[in-house]
């Protein structure tokens, strides 16, 4: 629930400072005149390639997990020496189960690999003198990952077999592209293009995966993973945190910070004035400006001009980790994504 505005004046100094800030400036005057903004570069030096390699293993091994077994997918069974019991293309029913000679129905649904092998094997044991089983995964399709974006078919795609980041990409029909001048040009930023898993960002570098062919990047997915390729053309600016709409909307230049907050349609009552982040650049590895609007509310600091893929960021007082800020920005990014996406499928 959203919580009341934590200042009663601070939507009239957005409305006025909005007002303000359409009014053209003169021959003689300069756009965002005023003292210097109080903004700071906070921390994150660009990472190496190295560095985000070891990082993203970090990542990995965080997020490591061993999938269940859904409705859908489809095994293989094979057991020694026992060719009549070797079968293949074994679908996990709607009801959870599967159908196998001397067991009969048995429940695979919410099993690992190795546990529906082991009851396998307890089952055949009353039939077979020491069964050797063998349970093999051919369709995964009960785990899924999402891309979204600037590919030919996004969409939800079943994740079949180990799957990689470019299989992902060519699974969905590559990246679009357009015509300049009789050329065909790709339409997607790679510069701002992410991969998100449990809410995390992984340091995913597209840039060097896809235009420079550097391997190290291409992860194998999990079911869950989110991929997002933004336009080139289409510029965007998010508003998130602690305001009472968070929204993702069309960039246009020389956008103030606090047209866009007035957008937003005012603070809760935990929102952080002093500390409004603006993260810029990709968010596996971004630049971020750290904001006391109150500052600008106040008319001792001028305003910051945005730009596009900038994501202006509220948090709540007593939100000092950078980390957890990415942590909490990925899952509203992600349901802005989807709510323009799914907005614009019904529509058409």
């Amino acid at each position: 629930m959203v919580k009341p505005l934590k200042y009663a004046g601070i939507a009239i100094a957005l409305a006025l400072l909005t007002a303000c800030s359409t009014t053209t400036p003169g021959p003689h005057q300069t756009p965002l005149e005023g003292p210097a903004p109080q903004a700071d570069f906070v921390m994150v030096p660009e990472q190496s390639a190295d560095e985000q390699i070891a990082e993203l293993e970090r990542l990995q091994s965080e997020t490591r997990y061993i999938p269940t077994l859904g409705r859908g997918d489809v095994i293989n069974v094979s057991v020694y020496d026992e060719p009549d019991l070797s079968i293949k293309d074994i679908p996990i029913r709607p009801d959870g189960k599967i159908s196998f000679p001397l067991t009969g129905d048995i429940q695979a649904e919410g099993l690992t690999v190795s546990e529906l092998n082991e009851l396998l094997t307890e089952g055949l044991a009353k039939f077979i003198l020491t069964p050797k089983v063998s349970v093999i995964v051919q369709e995964f399709n009960s785990q899924q990952y999402t891309i979204f974006g600037e590919v030919v078919t996004p969409g939800v795609f079943p994740l079949k077999t180990d799957t990689s980041i470019t299989e992902a990409l060519a699974n969905a029909g590559g990246l679009n592209k357009g015509q300049f001048r009789a050329s065909s040009v790709e339409l997607a930023d790679l510069t701002h293009a992410f991969i998100a898993r449990k809410g995390k960002v992984l340091p995913v570098d597209f840039v060097r995966l896809i235009r420079q062919g550097d391997l190290r990047y291409d992860i194998s997915l999990q079911s869950g993973d989110y991929i997002y390729i933004p336009s080139g053309l289409s510029k965007e600016v998010y508003i998130l945190g602690e305001v009472s709409k968070p929204m993702l909307f069309a960039y246009r230049e020389d956008m103030p910070m606090s047209r866009t907050l007035a957008q937003a349609e005012g603070f809760t009552q935990d929102a952080d004035l002093k500390r409004i982040h603006i993260v810029r650049g990709a968010l596996h590895n971004p630049t971020v400006l750290m904001i006391n609007f109150e500052e600008v509310l106040k008319g001792k600091a001028r305003e910051i001009a945005l730009q596009p893929g900038d994501i202006v960021y509220v948090p709540p007082t007593g939100l000092t980790s950078f980390s957890r800020i990415i942590d909490k920005l990925t899952p509203s990014i992600q349901a802005l994504q989807l709510g323009v996406i799914l907005s614009d499928t019904t529509k058409k």
